[in-house]
């Protein structure tokens, strides 16, 4: 059996088509027989000085499947890469991913069968998401509207590749590396201004896996609360519900040099429901995504053993899996400051003895979700 195709998707983020990118990388790559998917611009063809095959396409989303197991998918990439696994002359696959396409149905169109029951990814798989970050524009991007797709990018890539660096201090190159690995510890980093950028420039340790990618971008080898430089990263947990007005307007007050919030909580008025906080620079968004365990009966919920092995491992007498988990990564942020400030969001020891109280507590959150 033919092995799989690899693919690589080069993404950009933030105003960046990542047009140089591919160009610099089909160049040095010539070696290798290269086909590459690009976003069709009018009428015209897009164009290389490589000997790459050019495929312009444009975005089609199918819906396969049925019911819950129904999913969208790309049908003109499923049929494009379909085609260059049949005719056997190509040895590399290059996606180059439009600035609004949704990269997580880009992914799932390898992982998704087709009516006929067959699987992409038995003829191509991803071996690198590579996200294209500009590090003249990284922090100030985190004040405007862009931030969330940025990092959302930088989340889901397994290769991040950093330009712009050639005109910047060493300093604020180091800051800039630091953020990232703090927002996707397992990412591999290439710094385009340093190396000609070819494929065999990109080495992550395995191929991409988007049911990975989550943990991928939590992991570090570092204690809770890591410094690195001026980045803080650290979190945040508890078994006491949040009053709910409290957080709030906590919510609503300035978090200076935050750059990334995410995790679930739970607040008193509302013991049945997992929280959800998502802060990205100055977009902060709260919203309730499905119900803790405790609201389960035990006969009810799947016979799982790695269900059963977490449950055992969080599990409180009084309140089940119930807990709050936030992670935060900051520029110098003050973390004793911030972990005062929502630990005074916690009911109180007497707030706590009576809970017959807490779904007459005022509640300002509105969900599904709202923006805060």
């Amino acid at each position: 059996m033919t092995a799989p195709l690899s693919v690589t998707v080069l993404a950009g983020a933030t105003g960046i088509d990542a047009s140089r990118s591919l160009e610099q990388l089909l160049q040095t790559s010539s070696a290798l027989r290269i086909a590459a998917i690009v976003p069709k611009r009018g009428k015209k063809r897009s164009r290389t000085g490589s000997s790459a095959t050019i495929i312009p396409t444009t975005e089609n989303l199918v819906r396969l499947g049925k019911g819950c197991s129904c999913c969208t998918v790309r049908g003109d990439l499923m049929a494009k890469i379909q085609r260059l696994a049949d005719e056997q002359n190509t040895d590399h696959i290059v996606i180059q991913a439009a600035a609004h396409d949704d990269l997580q149905t880009l992914a799932k169109t390898f992982t998704v069968a087709n009516d006929s029951g067959a699987v992409l990814s038995n003829v191509a798989r991803i071996e690198h998401l590579v996200t294209v970050i500009d590090a003249t524009q990284f922090f100030a991007t985190f004040e405007t509207n862009s931030v969330r797709a940025m990092l959302e990018r930088i989340e889901l890539a397994n290769t991040i590749l950093l330009e712009g660096t050639a005109a910047q201090s060493s300093e604020r190159i180091e800051r800039v590396l630091a953020a990232i690995r703090a927002i996707n510890a397992g990412a591999q980093i290439v710094i385009a201004d340093e190396n000609e950028v070819g494929l065999a420039a990109f080495e992550a340790n395995a191929p991409f896996d988007l049911d990975m990618a989550p943990a991928r971008a939590a992991a570090s080898t570092a204690p809770e609360t890591e410094d690195t430089g001026a980045i803080v990263k650290f979190s945040f947990t508890a078994r006491r519900p949040f009053h709910p007005e409290r957080l709030h307007a906590l919510l609503q007050q300035p978090w200076t040099g935050l750059l990334r919030a995410q995790g679930s909580f739970w607040v008193a008025t509302r013991p049945d429901y997992v929280c959800r906080l998502d802060i990205a620079g100055a977009s902060r968004a709260t919203s309730s995504e499905g119900m803790w365990w405790a609201t389960v009966p035990e006969n009810q919920r799947p016979n799982n053993p790695a269900l059963t092995q977490y449950l055992e491992s969080i599990w409180h007498p009084e309140f089940g899996d119930r807990h709050q988990d936030l992670r935060f990564i900051g520029i110098e942020i003050d973390e004793t400051d911030l972990r005062t400030r929502l630990d005074t969001c916690l009911l109180t020891p007497a707030e706590l003895s009576d809970p017959s109280q807490w779904p007459l507590m005022t509640d300002p959150f509105q969900w599904p979700p709202e923006r805060v």
